[in-house]
């Protein structure tokens, strides 16, 4: 059954947010730097999509790449919730 993007990009959520979490329940110490760059390295993959979707010669290839940016937003969305956490976090303990 085909999936919708809606459901990709929250199952791509879930699946960050759950490594995520796992990571930092076990005593992972979280690297701001990296996920700063993960979140820009999403933000031009989406655009690198966008922009190819141009010239997509099917509808089909049209929506594969809405399938894609929704994978990479839903990624995008998880780091960016976690890093906002921590920044949070960082902020109260100062």
């Amino acid at each position: 059954m085909a999936q919708t993007t809606e459901q990709i990009k929250q199952e791509s959520y879930t699946s960050i947010k759950e490594q995520l979490d796992a990571a930092f329940a076990k005593g992972g110490i979280p690297n701001i730097k990296a996920i700063k760059a993960t979140i820009a390295s999403l933000r031009k993959r989406i655009r690198n999509v966008e922009q190819g979707v141009v010239f997509a010669l099917s509808l089909e290839e049209v929506n594969k790449a809405e399938l894609v940016i929704a994978m990479l937003q839903g990624q995008q969305q998880a780091y960016q919730e976690r890093l906002d956490w921590i920044n949070e976090r960082l902020n109260a303990n100062k």
